[in-house]
Parts: structure tokens; C-alpha cells; sequence
């Protein structure tokens, strides 16, 4: 066809004005889309894989108040998995990784997953395929993972490696700290939980430290403290760095304090029985704790609670007559291996009912009740009444009482209670002189003189408060004895002569 000379104007003009590169960056666009010839050709690395030299670089230090991603469950021996690529069977299946941290593939052999995350372990098996696979697709999941191998140290009952099965949930199996110290059998009454410490791996790094504040958890609900455990964790629970005058009763009654356990505390000093004394404390109060009149646990009584000062001095017979309340002293152990002393002042606690005097006690302790430099029997009045007090006492009496013999009373007892519960005098008796004898601290007896009227107030001047071993002595009136010997010396008269004339009626 022949064009005309108009029209190869126009046709000219427009090849002149086409851009000539535009052609040649569509050609070479289109040349890199060409299929391969073989499913097993090799193609272009995918650009949203990441190298795996990128996988192991450095991160900040761990703290709980980062995102709750950096604490990731890490691949281990023993864990099953499941590991699906696409389109290809033969490769997929489940597998368990073998106890030198590997697994097998048949077209890459053995591949090692242990320490990494399942991302991690994604994106390496990616790698190994690529060169075998038209389609990149390769997903790993955890079927079944392994028990985690941990070790508690410091202020648990039970220290020591442990093994806590994980469930990746956040149901109550779930692998937490607080789990982990319920399976310690729980903190001490000592323990510091402000301040523990999980030393865990970190790759190439080697280890880190991450500090746990649980008092946040339980004063506040801040749950993030409560942070998942992870497979090689070793957990410190530190003791308290001084000895603190009262534990908070919000940590005894928390999920990780044990609800039984034993402690045993020394006590010497003014009670009524020295020496190593066992105490054990059960929430659900069915344990015999050796408390003088004690049915219960201790520590069950009101509503619960731990094993404190007044209870140890409950179990060693109570505090004696001499007994200084105010300055009882409780010598514990700190983290250094050296001993602090904390002062207690019990007469606050019965009289001010100030609970922050009740001290808490841990396995281990001391405690000294020292001695009154002077006596004051009004105060003494306040003591018998308290818990950490004898429930009773023994008084002997002896001489012109109907019931004479030991009796026990309940702590200051008044002299005329003795006497009543004595069964009263018997008519010889000499009620306006009735001897009352006591064994002083020194050694020494101490001996009054009383009047047996059963209607005098408690005073201890005329009627006095008794305490334990005291000796209440009732003689015979003069009147009455006057009477007896003339009895007997009548009785020594008559009798011969009764004799000789029983004789000779004979």
C-alpha cells in the first residue's frame, strides 16, 4: 500500500516523538518471569527472607517491662513438632527433636534447632529448601513441648533443679514464675520477692539477669511480674537484706506460700520451757502444732495467719511472773551469714493491740525473753491474761483443807480462789494465819502471812495473785490444838484405868 506524502509526515513525526528506552524496560522486565524448565532448578533467593546471620544479633537487656514477645519459647531437645511444606508430603510430618538438639530431612539431612525460636527455625528451614522448592512454603509448629528444666535457689522451702511442664496457653498451666515457686513448695516467711532474680540464656551473649518485683504483683495486680519461665531459667529468691519488725500478711495468704510448713526456733529466757521448740503452721488448721491447749494449727485461729512471736512463746509454756515483755529480743540470720537483732515490745501488743509487734518467725531463730529488774504486779494482772501466758498454773495446798493437795488454776488466781477451790478449812483450821510461800528468782522463799476471808478483793497486799509452784500452808488453830492435847492427854488417863477395870470384871 502506498502511502500518501501527508501521511508519512504524520507517521514520522510520531516515531520521532515515541520514547526508543521505554521499550527496552518492558523487554527486560518480562525476561526474569520466565518459568523453569525442572521443579528443581534453582531459583532467586525470596526477598522477604532474612539471612541468618541476621538472626542472632544483640537486644537490650531483659525486664519485665518489655514486651512479653522477648520472653519466646526456644526449641529444644525433646520438644515435638510438626513441620508442613507445601505441597510436598514427603517432607512433611511431625518430628521430635533429637537429644543432640537436631532433627532429619531427607533432602538436607540433619539441621539443628535447638536454642531457637519457632520463627527462628522457620526461616532457617526456608533457607536449607529454597534451592529445592518452587514455592517457598514451609511452616513449623510446637505439637508438644518438652519439660523445662529449671533450679530454684535462696528463700523457697524446697531449693534445687526441677522440672516444669509448659503449656504455651495462658491457662493456670501455664509455665509462670509464681508456678514455679508453688512447686518449691513456696517462699519462706523470709523471703525478699521484691527483688528476685532469673538468670536465663541468651545465645552468644551467655546470660542475663532479669529482676521480678512480686510485692507489685500482690499489692497492685500487675500481672507482667508474673512472666513466663523458660527452658534453662535459674530463679534466686533473696532474703530479706535486715530483719523487718512484721511480714506483710498479703504475701503469707498469697498462691506461693506453702500452706503447711515447719520451722524451728530456739527460745530461752524467762518461759516456762526452754529449748528448741517445732512450730507448724497450716492454713486449713489440721495439724497438731504441740500448743499448750491447742487443738489447731497455728496460725488458724481468727482467720489464719503465720507462725509468730506469741505463738513460739505459747508453745514454750508461756512467759513466767519475771518475764520482761517489753524488750524481747529475736536474733535472725541475713544474707550475709551474720545475725540481726529485732526487738519486740508484747506489752504493746496485748495493751495497744499493735499486731506489728507479733513479729513473724522463720526457721532458725532466737528468742530471748529476758528478766524484770523490778517486779510490777499491776502489770503482771495485764500478762496473765495474754495468749503467750500458762494456761495454768499448779499450787500445792497443804495442811487444814478439806481437799488439800495440788490444784491447777488459770494465771493469777487469787489466794482466796486456792482456798475455794480446795474445798475451803476444816474447823481446826487456822484461817487468820495462813502461810503462803514462794520461790523467788535468787533462790530464796519468800513466806506471808494471810487471812483465809473468802470475801476480800483481789489485792495484792491482803489476797494476792498466786503464781506457778506456789505453797499455800494452813496450821491448825491454837485453840484446836489446845483441845487436842487435852483430848489425848485425857485419852492417856482414862484408857489404863479402863484397862484394869475391864481386868477384874473378868
Amino acid at each position: 500500500m502506498r502511502i500518501s506524502q501527508f501521511g508519512q509526515v504524520i507517521l514520522f513525526t510520531l516515531m520521532a516523538c515515541s520514547p526508543l528506552p521505554s521499550w527496552s524496560q518492558t523487554t527486560t522486565i518480562e525476561r526474569p518471569r520466565a518459568i523453569p524448565s525442572s521443579p528443581i532448578s534453582p531459583e532467586p533467593t525470596n526477598s522477604n527472607l532474612k539471612p541468618l546471620s541476621r538472626f542472632n544479633n544483640g537486644v537490650s537487656t531483659l525486664s519485665v517491662s518489655d514486651s512479653q514477645d522477648t520472653f519466646r519459647y526456644t526449641l529444644g531437645a525433646g520438644d515435638s513438632i510438626k513441620i508442613d511444606v507445601f505441597n510436598v508430603p514427603e517432607l512433611s510430618g511431625s518430628q521430635t527433636i533429637a537429644p543432640d538438639g537436631t532433627i532429619n530431612i531427607s533432602l538436607i539431612g540433619a539441621v539443628r534447632l535447638e536454642g531457637l525460636g519457632l520463627d527462628e527455625a522457620n526461616a532457617l528451614l526456608r533457607d536449607k529448601l529454597n534451592p529445592f522448592l518452587v514455592r517457598n512454603i514451609v511452616n513449623v509448629s510446637l505439637l508438644s513441648p518438652r519439660p523445662l528444666n529449671i533450679a530454684i535457689v535462696g528463700e523457697v522451702n524446697r531449693p534445687g533443679p526441677r522440672f516444669l511442664s509448659y503449656t504455651a496457653t495462658s491457662g493456670s498451666s501455664a509455665a509462670t514464675l509464681t508456678r514455679a515457686l508453688e512447686t518449691a513448695s513456696g517462699i519462706t516467711s523470709r523471703a525478699d520477692i521484691s527483688n528476685i532474680q532469673i538468670s536465663r540464656r541468651d545465645g552468644a551473649a551467655g546470660r542475663r539477669i532479669i529482676k521480678v518485683n512480686l510485692q507489685s504483683l500482690l499489692e497492685q495486680g500487675d500481672i507482667s511480674q508474673d512472666i513466663r519461665i523458660l527452658d534453662g531459667d535459674s530463679i534466686l529468691v533473696p532474703p530479706l537484706t535486715q530483719a523487718s519488725a512484721s511480714q506483710s500478711r498479703i504475701v503469707s495468704n498469697s498462691t506461693f506460700s506453702p500452706d503447711t510448713f515447719t520451722i524451728q526456733v530456739a527460745i530461752v529466757g524467762e518461759v516456762n520451757r526452754i529449748g528448741p521448740q517445732t512450730l507448724v503452721y497450716s492454713r486449713n488448721g489440721v495439724l497438731s502444732t504441740g500448743l499448750t491447749g491447742a487443738t489447731t494449727g497455728a496460725g488458724t485461729s481468727g482467720g489464719g495467719g503465720p507462725v509468730t512471736l506469741s505463738r513460739a512463746l505459747q508453745s514454750a509454756n508461756g512467759v513466767t511472773e519475771i518475764a520482761d515483755i517489753r524488750n524481747v529480743e529475736i536474733s535472725r540470720l541475713n544474707d550475709k551469714g551474720q545475725r540481726t537483732i529485732v526487738k519486740a515490745n508484747l506489752l504493746d501488743l496485748i495493751v495497744k493491740a499493735d499486731l506489728s509487734q507479733d513479729i513473724t518467725l522463720t526457721d532458725g531463730d532466737l528468742i530471748t525473753v529476758p528478766r524484770l529488774e523490778k517486779t510490777n504486779p499491776s502489770e503482771y494482772l495485764q500478762v496473765a491474761k495474754a495468749t503467750f501466758s500458762p494456761t495454768a498454773i499448779t499450787v500445792q495446798v497443804v495442811g487444814e483443807a478439806v481437799r488439800p493437795g495440788p490444784l491447777q488454776l488459770r494465771p493469777n488466781s487469787s489466794f482466796t480462789e486456792a482456798i475455794s477451790f480446795a474445798g475451803g478449812l476444816t474447823n481446826d483450821a487456822d484461817w487468820r494465819a495462813v502461810e503462803l510461800y514462794r520461790i523467788n528468782p535468787d533462790g530464796s522463799v519468800l513466806r506471808r502471812n494471810l487471812v483465809a476471808d473468802l470475801n476480800l478483793p483481789l489485792s495484792e497486799e491482803s489476797n494476792p495473785g498466786l503464781r506457778d509452784r506456789d505453797v499455800i500452808v494452813v496450821r491448825t488453830s491454837f485453840g484446836s490444838n489446845l483441845l487436842n492435847s487435852t483430848t489425848r492427854f485425857l485419852g492417856n488417863i482414862i484408857n489404863p484405868y479402863s484397862l484394869i477395870t475391864n481386868i477384874f470384871r473378868r
